[in-house]
Protein backbone atom coordinates (compact mmCIF):
# COMPACT_ATOMS: atom_id res chain seq x y z
CA UNK A 1 0.00 0.00 0.00
CA UNK A 2 2.62 2.55 0.81
CA UNK A 3 4.82 1.59 -2.63
CA UNK A 4 1.35 2.15 -4.28
CA UNK A 5 0.84 5.56 -2.41
CA UNK A 6 3.97 6.99 -3.28
CA UNK A 7 3.61 6.28 -7.31
CA UNK A 8 0.53 8.66 -7.82
CA UNK A 9 1.44 11.44 -5.31
CA UNK A 10 1.29 13.78 -8.22
CA UNK A 11 3.72 15.96 -10.36
CA UNK A 12 6.80 17.07 -9.26
CA UNK A 13 8.43 21.13 -9.45
CA UNK A 14 10.25 20.19 -12.65
CA UNK A 15 7.46 18.15 -14.35
CA UNK A 16 5.25 21.23 -13.80
CA UNK A 17 7.17 24.29 -14.51
CA UNK A 18 8.01 22.23 -17.91
CA UNK A 19 4.46 21.65 -18.64
CA UNK A 20 3.66 25.25 -17.84
CA UNK A 21 6.24 26.41 -20.44
CA UNK A 22 4.84 24.04 -23.11
CA UNK A 23 1.78 25.30 -22.30
CA UNK A 24 3.22 29.36 -22.80
CA UNK A 25 4.69 28.33 -25.61
CA UNK A 26 1.41 27.30 -27.37
CA UNK A 27 -0.35 30.46 -25.80
CA UNK A 28 2.36 32.53 -27.45
CA UNK A 29 2.03 31.17 -31.24
CA UNK A 30 -1.71 31.03 -31.00
CA UNK A 31 -1.72 35.16 -29.96
CA UNK A 32 0.50 35.92 -33.20
CA UNK A 33 -1.65 33.58 -35.05
CA UNK A 34 -4.52 35.90 -34.26
CA UNK A 35 -2.84 38.99 -34.49
CA UNK A 36 -1.86 37.54 -37.81
CA UNK A 37 -5.09 36.54 -38.56
CA UNK A 38 -6.76 39.69 -37.66
CA UNK A 39 -4.13 42.14 -39.81
CA UNK A 40 -4.93 39.73 -42.79
CA UNK A 41 -8.92 40.56 -42.65
CA UNK A 42 -8.21 44.41 -42.27
CA UNK A 43 -5.92 44.13 -45.12
CA UNK A 44 -8.42 42.51 -47.19
CA UNK A 45 -11.22 44.73 -46.32
CA UNK A 46 -9.21 47.47 -47.48
CA UNK A 47 -8.42 45.59 -50.59
CA UNK A 48 -12.32 44.75 -50.89
CA UNK A 49 -13.09 48.56 -50.49
CA UNK A 50 -10.74 50.09 -52.74
CA UNK A 51 -12.14 47.74 -55.44
CA UNK A 52 -15.45 48.90 -55.28
CA UNK A 53 -14.42 52.55 -54.97
CA UNK A 54 -12.12 51.95 -58.03
CA UNK A 55 -14.96 50.49 -59.88
CA UNK A 56 -17.54 53.33 -58.64
CA UNK A 57 -14.92 55.98 -60.44
CA UNK A 58 -14.47 53.98 -63.45
CA UNK A 59 -18.68 53.93 -63.87
CA UNK A 60 -19.36 57.48 -62.79
CA UNK A 61 -16.91 58.45 -66.00
CA UNK A 62 -18.70 56.03 -68.19
CA UNK A 63 -21.95 56.88 -66.76
CA UNK A 64 -21.48 60.31 -67.32
CA UNK A 65 -19.45 60.25 -70.65
CA UNK A 66 -21.77 62.77 -72.59
CA UNK A 67 -22.14 65.10 -69.90
CA UNK A 68 -20.06 68.66 -70.01
CA UNK A 69 -17.93 69.74 -67.57
CA UNK A 70 -18.60 73.02 -66.32
CA UNK A 71 -22.12 73.55 -68.19
CA UNK A 72 -25.83 73.29 -66.64
CA UNK A 73 -27.17 69.79 -67.05
CA UNK A 74 -30.28 71.53 -67.62
CA UNK A 75 -29.02 73.37 -70.87
CA UNK A 76 -31.11 73.24 -74.12
CA UNK A 77 -30.00 73.32 -77.39
CA UNK A 78 -26.51 71.77 -76.97
CA UNK A 79 -24.94 70.64 -80.20
CA UNK A 80 -21.46 68.95 -79.75
CA UNK A 81 -19.37 68.58 -83.08
CA UNK A 82 -17.42 66.41 -85.24
CA UNK A 83 -14.21 68.02 -84.09
CA UNK A 84 -15.24 68.24 -80.30
CA UNK A 85 -16.36 71.83 -80.15
CA UNK A 86 -19.32 72.36 -78.07
CA UNK A 87 -21.98 75.27 -79.22
CA UNK A 88 -25.01 75.77 -76.62
CA UNK A 89 -28.00 78.07 -77.48
CA UNK A 90 -25.87 78.96 -80.58
CA UNK A 91 -23.32 80.15 -78.93
CA UNK A 92 -19.70 78.39 -79.16
CA UNK A 93 -18.60 77.36 -75.71
CA UNK A 94 -14.67 77.26 -76.33
CA UNK A 95 -13.86 76.03 -73.08
CA UNK A 96 -16.77 73.49 -72.66
CA UNK A 97 -15.68 69.68 -72.89
CA UNK A 98 -16.80 66.41 -72.43
CA UNK A 99 -16.17 64.24 -69.29
CA UNK A 100 -13.50 62.49 -70.97
CA UNK A 101 -11.60 65.01 -72.85
CA UNK A 102 -11.94 67.22 -69.13
CA UNK A 103 -10.02 64.70 -67.40
CA UNK A 104 -7.80 63.98 -70.49
CA UNK A 105 -6.63 67.80 -69.83
CA UNK A 106 -6.48 68.05 -65.88
CA UNK A 107 -5.66 64.99 -64.05
CA UNK A 108 -7.45 64.13 -61.19
CA UNK A 109 -5.80 63.51 -58.33
CA UNK A 110 -7.05 63.65 -54.56
CA UNK A 111 -5.48 65.72 -51.69
CA UNK A 112 -3.02 63.91 -49.50
CA UNK A 113 -5.43 62.24 -46.24
CA UNK A 114 -4.44 63.77 -42.96
CA UNK A 115 -5.02 60.42 -41.33
CA UNK A 116 -7.61 58.96 -39.45
CA UNK A 117 -10.65 61.04 -38.05
CA UNK A 118 -10.10 63.84 -40.60
CA UNK A 119 -13.24 65.85 -41.17
CA UNK A 120 -14.24 68.89 -43.83
CA UNK A 121 -13.91 72.27 -41.96
CA UNK A 122 -13.20 73.99 -45.39
CA UNK A 123 -16.11 76.44 -44.85
CA UNK A 124 -16.29 76.60 -40.84
CA UNK A 125 -12.87 75.88 -39.02
CA UNK A 126 -14.33 75.50 -36.18
CA UNK A 127 -17.16 73.05 -37.45
CA UNK A 128 -15.66 69.76 -36.83
CA UNK A 129 -18.50 67.73 -37.76
CA UNK A 130 -18.20 65.04 -40.82
CA UNK A 131 -19.85 66.61 -43.80
CA UNK A 132 -21.89 64.85 -46.15
CA UNK A 133 -20.08 64.28 -49.57
CA UNK A 134 -22.73 65.61 -51.52
CA UNK A 135 -22.90 69.01 -49.34
CA UNK A 136 -21.56 70.59 -52.26
CA UNK A 137 -23.26 70.80 -54.91
CA UNK A 138 -22.23 72.17 -58.91
CA UNK A 139 -24.10 72.61 -61.85
CA UNK A 140 -22.97 69.65 -63.87
CA UNK A 141 -22.42 66.41 -62.94
CA UNK A 142 -18.70 65.90 -63.77
CA UNK A 143 -17.85 68.56 -61.04
CA UNK A 144 -19.64 66.71 -58.42
CA UNK A 145 -18.47 63.35 -59.39
CA UNK A 146 -14.63 65.06 -58.97
CA UNK A 147 -16.39 66.30 -55.59
CA UNK A 148 -17.54 63.50 -54.36
CA UNK A 149 -14.47 62.00 -54.91
CA UNK A 150 -12.12 64.23 -53.37
CA UNK A 151 -14.27 63.64 -50.73
CA UNK A 152 -14.26 60.13 -50.44
CA UNK A 153 -10.55 59.71 -50.96
CA UNK A 154 -9.08 62.90 -49.83
CA UNK A 155 -10.78 62.83 -45.94
CA UNK A 156 -10.31 59.63 -45.35
CA UNK A 157 -13.56 58.15 -45.11
CA UNK A 158 -13.59 54.78 -46.12
CA UNK A 159 -9.73 53.73 -46.77
CA UNK A 160 -7.34 54.33 -43.95
CA UNK A 161 -4.17 56.63 -44.72
CA UNK A 162 -1.13 55.10 -43.72
CA UNK A 163 1.05 57.66 -45.32
CA UNK A 164 1.77 60.16 -47.89
CA UNK A 165 2.29 57.53 -50.72
CA UNK A 166 -1.31 57.00 -50.07
CA UNK A 167 -2.14 58.30 -53.50
CA UNK A 168 -5.46 58.38 -55.18
CA UNK A 169 -5.61 59.96 -58.73
CA UNK A 170 -7.14 58.93 -62.46
CA UNK A 171 -5.72 60.11 -65.98
CA UNK A 172 -7.69 59.59 -69.15
CA UNK A 173 -5.36 59.46 -72.39
CA UNK A 174 -6.97 60.20 -75.73
CA UNK A 175 -5.53 57.95 -78.47
CA UNK A 176 -6.18 58.27 -82.28
CA UNK A 177 -4.04 58.46 -85.46
CA UNK A 178 -3.23 61.83 -85.59
CA UNK A 179 -0.25 63.33 -84.33
CA UNK A 180 -1.68 66.74 -84.33
CA UNK A 181 -4.75 66.06 -82.62
CA UNK A 182 -3.95 63.58 -80.07
CA UNK A 183 -0.94 63.51 -77.79
CA UNK A 184 -0.76 59.78 -77.64
CA UNK A 185 -0.99 57.87 -81.19
CA UNK A 186 -1.82 54.12 -82.75
CA UNK A 187 -1.89 53.85 -86.31
CA UNK A 188 -4.79 50.89 -85.96
CA UNK A 189 -6.78 53.89 -84.54
CA UNK A 190 -8.63 55.40 -87.77
CA UNK A 191 -11.49 57.07 -85.71
CA UNK A 192 -11.26 60.84 -83.87
CA UNK A 193 -9.97 59.30 -81.15
CA UNK A 194 -10.24 56.69 -78.33
CA UNK A 195 -9.97 57.55 -74.15
CA UNK A 196 -8.45 54.90 -72.09
CA UNK A 197 -8.65 55.71 -67.70
CA UNK A 198 -6.16 54.59 -65.53
CA UNK A 199 -7.28 54.85 -61.76
CA UNK A 200 -4.67 54.65 -59.31
CA UNK A 201 -4.99 54.11 -55.57
CA UNK A 202 -2.20 52.91 -53.25
CA UNK A 203 -2.38 51.66 -49.59
CA UNK A 204 -0.35 50.77 -46.91
CA UNK A 205 1.56 54.12 -47.63
CA UNK A 206 2.11 52.71 -50.98
CA UNK A 207 3.28 49.22 -50.32
CA UNK A 208 0.11 47.93 -52.16
CA UNK A 209 -1.27 49.68 -55.16
CA UNK A 210 -4.80 48.95 -57.50
CA UNK A 211 -4.67 49.94 -61.15
CA UNK A 212 -7.55 49.88 -63.37
CA UNK A 213 -7.57 50.72 -67.13
CA UNK A 214 -10.77 51.15 -68.60
CA UNK A 215 -12.15 52.79 -71.90
CA UNK A 216 -14.31 55.62 -71.10
CA UNK A 217 -14.99 56.89 -74.35
CA UNK A 218 -14.91 56.16 -78.60
CA UNK A 219 -15.51 58.82 -80.89
CA UNK A 220 -16.32 57.32 -84.19
CA UNK A 221 -15.83 59.32 -87.24
CA UNK A 222 -18.41 60.07 -89.20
Amino acid sequence: MIKKIKNILGLTILEAIISTAIVGIGFVAILQMVNYSVQSIDTSGERTKANYLVSMMAEDVIGHKDSIYGVNSLSDDVVIDIDGSITIDGVAKPDARKFSDHLAAVEFVAEPCAGPGTVDTTNDPDDATIKSIYDTEFIDAPSNKEEKWMKIFSQNRYLKCKGENDVKRMKVYKICKWPGVCLYTDTAITDDGMYIGRIQVNLNNGKKRKFLYFQTDYKIRK
